[in-house]
């Protein structure tokens, strides 16, 4: 038997009893009950160890060999890329999503690849996706506000599992974004009262001219409208792609959903980024294009296609 034959008989095998891997023991806390590292690695593990791994992912992250304790993959950059890419685009892999989102292999597609796994319902990629994206993305110093969209994944990510993310921790993000203007800090008192951003109901605002701050020079136009799409053509349908991912299936919603995110774009329209790190001719920060364009779409794509699909 081939090696590709005997590892598509594997995966096939793996599939027919997609729990087979998932660890039953449960982890250990410390004395103080916070979860140790190793606990929360385990959990992690658990929770995504559902989903199956194409032939491509297993191929593309076998190669490797210790050098001075540490693991290096022996294929080159991009003959990995390319597998990994393959094993995403042509069997739905999240394993390889999650691989390409940690930005081993081009940290451009980062947060497309991140997102694709988080909208399939990836654990990791979602933590990920906070972590690396938005929670980043939320320091004062940037110009680009991603805690909405922090607290929609959060609500995800809490409705997977609540070990590792428990209702509480959003509960405090929202208080901390709906006591004060989200630009002048601004509280109420008896002659002022906030007014709530109606698309997202997180941030507040003590006046127009502070709300079209936040709108245009703050970006909260694109959080807000990406938070609109993923209310109307995710969350209803989450546990479904979940489920039909774990069994290597693809959800009828998912398609228009990753089509209205931006996902599925034709790469001539980010080939400047790709190519030059530029937009219309003048630079930009990698660190701000992993929040939403204006219209709440991706800057870059993951899955390019040449004609759109459904546009109602």
């Amino acid at each position: 038997m081939g090696r590709r034959q005997k590892l598509r008989q594997e995966r096939k095998i793996k599939n027919n009893n997609p729990t087979s891997a998932v660890v039953t023991t449960a982890p250990e806390a410390t004395s103080e009950g916070i979860l140790s590292a190793a606990a929360i690695q385990a959990i992690v593990k658990e929770i995504d160890s559902v989903f199956p791994k194409s032939d491509e992912f297993v191929q593309a992250t076998m190669d490797t060999e210790i050098i001075n304790g540490k693991e290096h993959h022996k294929l080159h950059t991009n003959e990995q890329y390319a597998l990994l890419k393959q094993g995403a685009t042509e069997h739905g892999c999240i394993q390889s999503m999650l691989f390409l989102g940690e930005g081993h292999c081009n940290p451009m597609y980062l947060h497309p690849w991140l997102l694709e796994g988080a909208i399939r319902g990836s654990y990791r990629c979602i933590m990920h996706l906070i972590g690396k994206c938005y929670m980043h993305q939320a320091e004062p110093k940037m110009n680009r506000n991603a805690d909405v969209l922090y607290g929609y994944w959060g609500k995800i990510a809490t409705n997977i599992d609540t070990r590792l993310c428990p209702p509480i921790a959003l509960n405090v993000l929202k208080d901390r974004l709906g006591r004060k203007c989200a630009i002048c800090s601004k509280t109420d008192t008896k002659t002022l009262t906030l007014k709530q951003c109606i698309g997202c109901s997180f941030h507040c605002y003590c006046s127009e001219t502070c709300q079209t701050t936040h709108w245009k020079e703050h970006n909260h136009r694109g959080e807000c409208k990406q938070l609109r799409i993923l209310n109307k053509y995710h969350k209803p349908y989450a546990k479904a792609i979940r489920d039909a991912a774990i069994r290597g299936d693809i959800h009828p919603a998912l398609e228009k959903l990753r089509y209205k995110l931006g996902l599925t774009r034709p790469s001539e329209d980010y080939q400047e980024l790709l190519d030059f790190n530029t937009h219309n001719g003048k630079s930009i920060n990698p660190k701000d294009y992993v929040v939403p364009r204006e219209d709440g779409t991706v800057w870059v794509g993951s899955f390019p296609s040449s004609s759109p699909i459904g546009s109602s």
